[in-house]
């Protein structure tokens, strides 16, 4: 059966916690990736999420990801799209809608992959939980924690 994920009203900018990019990879491009990684470490304070070798959650293929704050989205955005060594990267907010985030509302920078939307639930807070808020654990050279 497929999910309806389209929106009936417009949402608010407001309703976005965070930012997630994942970096997606293959034997070939696993290096490039941790490139990658290493660069967004090195100049951004951000939180850095596990290195998965093999298809994950949603998402197909292996890969990482790191969570940015809505301030950030401008810089890091720009920045990937400028750096992003021909790798597939989804960018998606996070809001109490998950399934719309990873299918409506993410931006692709490279080419689009299928995403697994089996347990992707349309809200958090019907399940008691919220939109993720990010924990930074990357903190570049020169910055204070």
């Amino acid at each position: 059966m497929t999910k309806n994920v389209l929106s009936l009203e417009p949402r608010s900018i407001h309703d976005i916690a965070s930012w997630h990019a994942h970096v997606y990879f293959d034997e070939i491009t696993a290096a490039q990736s941790r490139i990658i990684r290493d660069w967004v470490t090195q100049n951004f304070v951000v939180e850095i999420g596990p290195w998965h070798d093999q298809a994950f959650g949603p998402h197909t293929s292996p890969s990482w990801y790191f969570g940015f704050t809505k301030e950030q989205f401008s810089e890091i955005v720009s920045w990937l799209s400028l750096n992003h060594n021909g790798l597939k990267i989804l960018i998606h907010p996070n809001t109490d809608d998950p399934l719309s985030d990873h299918i409506v509302a993410g931006l692709w920078i490279g080419d689009r992959q299928p995403i697994n939307t089996e347990h992707l639930p349309r809200s958090l807070k019907a399940l008691g939980g919220k939109p993720e808020e990010i924990t930074p654990n990357s903190f570049p050279p020169g910055i204070v924690k």
